[in-house]
């Protein structure tokens, strides 16, 4: 009786390990879903002149809106276009560029 004691056990800490790992994914996860959806809240409630930072570290001006893209000027006569989803920064007179 005691061999089939034993050999439950590692059976019962695998399910444990299992059931640990589930529960941090799904932790996880959730936390992203929630900072993707502020970050699409704010890009939709951007307006000209908001400055953002968009994939590579530039900072620039928000210029103008198209359907899903916005005209970021990023110097004097320079202006680029973007998929409104390549804004991965927003830039508060108050709150320095990280």
């Amino acid at each position: 009786m005691e061999t089939t004691a034993a050999q439950g056990g590692g059976t019962f800490i695998f399910y444990i390990f299992l059931l640990a790992f589930v529960v941090m994914m799904l932790w996880s996860g959730r936390g992203q879903k929630k900072r993707d959806q502020e970050r699409l809240a704010k890009v939709e409630a951007l307006q000209k002149g908001d400055k953002i930072i968009i994939p590579g570290g530039i900072v620039g001006t928000v210029a103008g809106f198209k359907d899903n893209t916005l005209e970021v000027k990023i110097a004097e006569n320079v202006k680029i276009t973007v998929l409104k989803t390549a804004v991965v920064g927003f830039v508060n007179e108050t709150q320095p560029v990280k």
